[in-house]
């Protein structure tokens, strides 16, 4: 699926300003760079990781609303952004490297990493699940200590490829990769619908 935004009538709906970050970091602009929408989508995330940070502060009538909607973040928006990482950025940035650009530990790290990404947010969004259906009361803690470890080990991965990976594809990247990234790319959002 893609991204989920709340409407107007909806009971998720805070304020019109709300809805309209949403959709500008949702946007499916066909004028919008893959380098644009990849960072909308990275947005979002950091924007699902503090709100596991503070899921624990609200009340329970929340709380499970709440762990409904991020249960679903897991299973679809979060593998569609790996997956579009790892079919439409990296391949392209791999046939721009340069023989001494010596990234092919760090990109089979950076694989392992989003290998073991989407088995714990399948993981969590069942325990999300459970707690949106009623998880007992001392089980709680302990889903909200993975959930903040996820949201810490996302940040992470967020920042070393923004400081590392991102800036070399900007560099490298020709407008014909980018022209051909953005096709797939739509291609893909359209199969997630």
């Amino acid at each position: 699926m893609g991204q989920r935004i709340p409407t107007e009538g909806s009971p998720a709906a805070a304020s019109p300003a709300l809805l309209r970050i949403c959709t500008v970091l949702a946007q499916q602009d066909d004028a919008a760079s893959p380098f644009d929408m990849l960072e909308g989508q990275r947005m979002i995330l950091l924007s699902v990781c503090a709100l596991l940070d503070t899921l624990p502060d609200a009340g329970p009538q929340l709380q499970q609303p709440l762990a409904s909607a991020i249960a679903g973040y897991l299973r679809s928006d979060f593998p569609a952004m790996i997956a579009e990482e790892e079919e439409g950025l990296l391949p392209r940035l791999r046939e721009r490297l340069l023989l001494g650009d010596d990234l092919d530990q760090v990109l089979r790290q950076l694989e392992e990493e989003h290998r073991r990404d989407r088995r714990q947010a399948a993981l969590l969004a069942a325990e999300c699940d459970s707690l949106a259906d009623g998880l007992m009361p001392d089980e709680v803690p302990a889903l909200f200590a993975a959930l903040h470890a996820f949201a810490e080990q996302q940040r992470r991965h967020l920042a070393w490829e923004a400081a590392t990976l991102l800036p070399l594809a900007r560099n490298r990247l020709t407008p014909a990769d980018l022209s051909g990234w953005a096709r797939a790319m739509r291609a893909r959002r359209l199969l997630q619908q």
